[in-house]
């Protein structure tokens, strides 16, 4: 084989390797990328969770009311106002860990470009549309 081929062939599989190690590097950050929205979606789907007990703990407060007034609260149970107190109780646990996640959420959130507009995410330094530094 001649010097010229062996060249080309050369340059062809530098170009190949840089190809390559692009290619490791563009899958990387996509995995880092897929994780991060994983990460939102379980919390967001958290907050849906404590969004609905809680509105299963008011219910619950607005049965044992009406039995209470009614005169209908079984007997042999606990007092209708002990059950309604240890449920507003639970009202406000649930409202404590909604604020935190809440918070992580909106923490968490993509943000846009004050330049061009695209959205980033939360971690980057630069926009990766057009390169524009991000402020902290």
């Amino acid at each position: 084989m001649d010097s010229g081929m062996k060249r080309f062939l050369n340059e062809m599989a530098d170009r190949a390797a840089a190809v390559a190690e692009g290619a490791k590097d563009a899958a990387s950050a996509a995995g880092k990328v897929v994780g991060e929205k994983k990460e939102e979606a379980t919390a967001r789907l958290e907050l849906m969770r404590l969004r609905s007990e809680r509105e299963s703990a008011f219910s619950e407060i607005g049965r044992a009311f009406y039995l209470m007034n009614a005169g209908r609260w079984p007997a042999g149970a606990e007092s209708a106002d002990h059950r309604i107190e240890s449920l507003l109780g639970r009202v406000s646990e649930l409202e404590m860990k909604m604020a935190e996640l809440a918070a992580k959420v909106a923490k968490d959130a993509a943000r846009s470009c004050p330049s061009c507009g695209a959205v980033c995410r939360p971690k980057d330094r630069f926009c990766p549309s057009c390169g524009c530094k991000l402020e902290d």
